[in-house]
């Protein structure tokens, strides 16, 4: 039984103009499809293009060149409007800087995603409470950003993303902010919980040691996609 692509991309390309350096093409001619339920990782350094890709895939960015296909729907017929109705509905993001609303409890933090939906305050307690426990953070519920770890706080991130239940979760760094062994735990958390739930995720780091923590890897530099390691990019003493 063949599985469904949920994300398929499509000779995609994003050009910015660097003032005296001129175009600079972050993504370039990318092709890529995800099945439903993978978790896929994109390995790379900085300024290899893994955010511009990630913003695409999500909405947040539009192509110069291509096309993406999120779910059935190609995102540059969508509206605005429409657009965002995509990302509230069907796409849940996890950014490097957590994006904590630092005057709301992690708890609250949680609800929030929930509030545009419509749900009894009640239920949306009792799914942000859930989803606290389901990362560890039951205990710290009542307590705000700034009196969490930055481990606990992309953990927070983690169980906002999961609010909605969201067809695919987009991992940006995730670990960024983290200590290796942190770090670890919160890919950990991520892999098991998107197994859970039924979640596709694309994850993009330059952090080695996610090789453990993902289904499928490929790799980037200078806009294009790899499936092996490019030598002359890409040291091994570097991950």
């Amino acid at each position: 039984m063949s599985t469904k692509n949920i994300i398929k991309v499509s000779n995609l390309s994003k050009t910015y103009r660097k003032g005296s350096v001129g175009e600079v093409k972050a993504v370039n001619e990318v092709c890529l499809e995800v099945p439903e339920g993978q978790f896929l990782t994109i390995l790379g350094p900085s300024g290899s293009g893994k955010t511009t890709l990630l913003n695409l895939i999500g909405g947040l960015d539009k192509p110069t060149g291509g096309k993406i296909i999120l779910d059935g729907l190609e995102l540059s017929k969508l509206s605005e409007s429409e657009l965002v109705r995509v990302r509230r509905e069907k796409v849940g993001f996890v950014f490097q800087a957590f994006n904590l609303i630092p005057t709301f409890s992690a708890l609250e933090n949680v609800e929030a995603a929930l509030a545009p939906t419509g749900m009894p305050k009640n239920e949306r307690l009792e799914r942000s409470t859930e989803l606290l426990e389901s990362v560890g953070l039951e205990h710290r519920a009542n307590h705000l950003p700034a009196e969490l770890s930055a481990g606990e706080q992309q953990r927070v991130a983690i169980a906002r993303a999961f609010a909605n239940k969201p067809r695919v979760l987009l991992l940006d760094e995730p670990t960024g902010n983290l200590d290796t062994k942190t770090g670890k735990e919160i890919l950990k958390i991520c892999h098991r919980a998107s197994k859970d739930q039924g979640q596709t995720v694309v994850a993009v780091t330059h952090a080695g040691y996610v090789r453990g923590y993902t289904d499928r890897l490929l790799f980037m530099s200078d806009g294009k996609l790899f499936s092996e390691i490019p030598q002359e990019e890409f040291e091994e003493s570097t991950y």
